[in-house]
Order: structure tokens, then sequence, then C-alpha cells
């Protein structure tokens, strides 16, 4: 799951009340790095190069990263790695879908960190980045100084057919977008019903279910929505593609799979923080809750009234809190 709102979410902070972000300068290193199946993923670095190494995992799957992301950490203490997922952002090719699973998003990682040269890194993922980190930091405890998650995504079906259907109930403004398009409201049929129509139909017939999406994304995340451009179409519809690739095939995880991962890290020596927006009907609360039951080393905090996105006011002051207080203490204080 991903925002794919990000730069509206800056427009709209204008004139609200929250913590400002740290201006990052340009990048000080970037590139492409080849991998496994032929893609070239399209990272870079900025902030102090002798800093505090943090990562940075995007939402999606396919969303790709954002200077903005930069901005929740302090230039002057943190060297902070930006990684565009295999065919997400500026990575090759785009929008890939050959030899593009959950392991080999996971191998990448490890790669990237080798290529650096970097020892041990804190792990920062939002959403779909926090399904990565958490998978990471199961496979790689011993590469973690910190583990930084917000609004998880647990990658079950009960998770997948909330979003495709199962929150219509609650969102029924929203949904009629869909519904107008014929989509099935049996548990678990939506999923199958979008592969085929992004399958057979030609893309300029595709523009009402990227608009139905889009409008049913931002609904659920507590986000307005606003009209779509056709450039802003075509990028949704090729990330759309990716996302549905790896949806229809659970997230390349096995049932409970992420749950089984978070208990794994349960014991591991580093600091592990949560911080959740109450009103998300994306990755809601109560799938956090289930997901702190296995973490029970992890703080976490709850903030009210915020739904899916990270710009927003009290989200953002929060998370630049957690993430200064890792800086000058080396744990997570609320």
């Amino acid at each position: 799951m991903a925002p794919v709102w990000e730069a509206l979410s800056m427009v709209r902070m204008a004139g609200m009340s929250a913590t400002a972000l740290h201006t990052s300068p340009p990048p000080f290193d970037s590139g492409w790095l080849p991998v496994s199946g032929g893609h070239r993923l399209y990272y870079e670095q900025r902030g102090l190069p002798e800093g505090i190494p943090a990562l940075i995992l995007h939402g999606g799957p396919g969303s790709g990263c954002s200077p903005v992301m930069a901005g929740f950490f302090d230039p002057e203490r943190y060297r902070v790695i930006l990684l565009d997922q295999r065919g997400a952002g500026k990575s090759l090719p785009a929008g890939c879908r050959e030899e593009n699973t959950t392991p080999a998003l996971i191998d990448d990682i490890e790669v990237l960190r080798r290529h650096l040269g970097i020892d041990r890194w804190l792990v920062v993922g939002g959403s779909w980045g926090a399904t990565l980190g958490i998978l990471y930091a199961a496979a790689h405890p011993g590469q973690l100084s910190g583990l930084l998650l917000r609004n998880p995504f647990l990658a079950r079906a009960a998770d997948l057919d909330w979003f495709f259907g199962g929150a219509r109930q609650r969102h029924p403004e929203a949904w009629r977008f869909w519904a107008a398009l014929g989509a099935p409201e049996a548990p678990g049929a939506m999923l199958p019903w979008l592969g085929e129509c992004f399958r057979c139909a030609p893309p300029s017939e595709l523009v009402a279910h990227v608009a139905a999406w889009y409008v049913w994304e931002c609904a659920l995340a507590k986000i307005p929505s606003r009209s779509l451009s056709q450039a802003d179409s075509d990028v949704l519809q090729l990330r759309y593609r990716l996302q549905l690739h790896y949806f229809r095939h659970a997230c390349f995880i096995a049932e409970g799979g992420l749950l089984a991962a978070a208990e794994r890290i349960a014991a591991v020596n580093v600091p592990i923080h949560v911080v959740q927006g109450l009103a998300d009907h994306v990755c809601p609360a109560s799938a956090t809750a289930v997901l702190l039951e296995q973490l029970p080393n992890a703080d976490c905090t709850w903030v009210e009234a915020v739904g899916h996105d990270p710009y927003a006011p009290a989200m953002q002051t929060a998370t630049l809190g957690l993430v200064d207080s890792f800086a000058a203490l080396g744990r997570f204080t609320p």
C-alpha cells in the first residue's frame, strides 16, 4: 500500500501547524545498481556522508521514493539512503514485473548495503515499506541499528480483502466509482476481476479504473482526492499494474508470514518503534495491534485523527521527534 498523493500532502499542509521537515541538500551520491533479473535499481544518498546510515523503504509496491522523504532526517546527523524498488521510481526497466518478487526485494536491500559499505543501518518504512522492513530485519538482524515502522501493512488475505471491497460499507461514496464499473462485492473476487481488466483492456480504456482506484485509496487513507491529468493517470496505471502483480500473488509472502517474521525479530536487541494513524483504513490500527502482539520489545505511538498520510501535521511531527531522538539518544523517544 502506498501514498500516491505525496506531492498533494505537502500542499495541503500550508498554514497548518506541524513541525517543519528538514531542508535536504542535493544527493552527494546517486546511481543505478545492477541486480538479478536485469533490473537496475536507482538509489541516492543525502545528508552527511559520515552520518548515521538510514535506509528509507517506500510503499506500494511500486511507488518509488521522493526527495521529500529525506526531510524527516537532520542532514547534519544522518546519511539518508533512498532506494527505488524493482520497477518503481527511477529504477529500470520501469514497471517491470519479471523477476519482481518480495524475496528479490529483500535480497536487493542487502546488495545495496554491501555496495555502499555500510555495516548497520536504521531501516525506516511505511505501509508496504514497513512490510519489507520487517522481512529484512528477520533475514538480516545483524545489519540493523534500529527499525522504525509507520502504518504497517501485514499482507494477509484479510488485509487485501479489506482494501479491495471489504471497506465499502465504511466508504460508500468512494465505492460507487467501483460499482459503476461492475466491481464484484464477494470476498476475494475484486482482485481477479481487476487483474482481468488490466490484462485485457487497452490503456485508453483503463482511465476510469485508475481514477476509481485512486479515489478509493484516498478515501481509505483519509486524504482528499483531486482530478487526475492524463500524465497522472499514466503514472498510476503503471504503478497499479505492478501492485496487482504483487497482490494477486499474495505479495509473495506465505499467509501469516509477516507475523512469523515479526516474532523472529522480537529478540533482536535494537530499538523498534511503530507509529500508527488511528484513522487509517488502508492499514488499520487493528492490524497494527495484532503486529505488536508479536513484537513485545517494540514501542508504539498512536496518532489520533490521522490516516495513511505521512505528511499529515501530527504524523509528521511524531515521526520527526522519533528520528531526532534516535540520532541523539540511540533510541526512539516519543
